[in-house]
């Protein structure tokens, strides 16, 4: 792969690191080197449930949550969701319409735009959610602090709490816990099968004899916050899943660290992937590739940088087989 790939997608945003900013489309450099420009654009959408689910009284779904509470779900009418890929998976299983709210970090897909926002759920204001008289909320366990939680709790509110999911196969875990929560267990197997299908399309791409390229990811929020995933995030697993080697991680980074330029060169990757609304708020492709320490890589060097819209690449829903299938296409493609 010898070229800048720009994946363009449908307004989405973080929900795996917590960051509500929206994105649109990048302008490509045209610095007449001699790095080809390749557009990639792709419109995504919601993989949906072949059937509605019902809820019905009486309804009653007993469940234990991540943080080891057991709630009673009697009423399903009046959702809020914490996180931008849970309310993904509540409307891809046909329940949109019972979302009365959702924090920030929900941009997809289109018709919760217009729903209200109750902030940020790392940053539980409890009296925003009360606000809307809610009769679940469902967070997963990067919301904080745990004092707003109880407090929603002992306003007799369900409050659940799912794991935080970063393999491919948790994504099918995620999808049928929150569709058993929402008395929809039927609907979140027809709805994890169909990405276990799409994941699996996807990686059917990958060519049995190309070498795996060294491949990194950079979360840039702008030129003071800029980070590098490694082991245990969700873009390792989207890395490794497209056989490709997470240069961060092999070289020992877990988590989200500070990027620095000597981690970069030791790194070496041969392409570097990041978000779509960092980017932009970095200045560019161009003010990316000029960062200390890209240049001496083989990715600054070739011009390799892919660019995705930060939700579809990093939620971990409904359209990651879609996100796979993208990552893939470029990563193997030609000059």
């Amino acid at each position: 792969m010898k070229h800048i790939a720009i994946g363009l997608m449908v307004a989405m945003v973080l929900a795996a690191c917590g960051d509500g900013e929206t994105a649109d489309s990048l302008d490509l450099p045209t610095d007449g080197s001699n790095t080809s420009t390749t557009t990639s654009a792709t419109t995504s959408t919601t993989t949906l449930a072949p059937e509605t689910p019902t809820t019905s009284a009486p309804f009653e779904v007993i469940f234990t949550g991540a943080d080891g509470v057991e709630s009673t779900i009697t009423d399903t009418s009046r959702i809020i969701s914490l996180n931008g890929d849970i309310t993904e998976i509540i409307a891809a299983l046909g329940l949109a319409d019972q979302l009365v709210a959702v924090d920030v970090t929900t941009t997809f897909p289109p018709e919760t735009g217009a729903l209200p926002r109750v902030g940020f759920g790392q940053q539980l204001a409890p009296e925003g959610v009360l606000a809307f008289e809610p009769t679940l909320v469902i967070g997963d366990t990067q919301i904080a602090p745990s004092e707003s939680i109880e407090q929603l709790r002992s306003a007799g509110i369900p409050v659940v709490i799912i794991d935080v999911h970063t393999t491919l196969e948790g994504v099918e875990t995620k999808i049928q816990q929150i569709a058993e929560v929402l008395g929809a267990s039927e609907q979140g197997v027809q709805l994890s099968a169909q990405v276990r299908a799409e994941i699996a399309a996807a990686q059917e791409l990958i060519p049995p004899e190309a070498e795996a390229p060294r491949a990194i990811y950079l979360y840039v929020r702008g030129p003071q916050q800029i980070f590098v995933f490694g082991g245990g995030m969700v873009t390792n697993a989207l890395i490794a899943g497209a056989g490709a080697v997470d240069a961060a991680a092999e070289t020992g980074v877990f988590g989200a660290v500070p990027l620095t330029p000597e981690a970069l060169v030791a790194a070496q990757p041969d392409v570097i992937l990041a978000p779509t609304a960092g980017v932009e708020a970095l200045g560019g492709v161009e003010a990316l590739a000029d960062l200390p320490g890209v240049s001496e890589t083989p990715a600054g060097a070739a011009g390799n940088f892919l660019v995705y819209e930060d939700g579809f690449f990093l939620n971990f829903g409904p359209r990651t087989g879609q996100a796979l299938n993208q990552l893939v296409s470029d990563l193997y493609s030609e000059e």
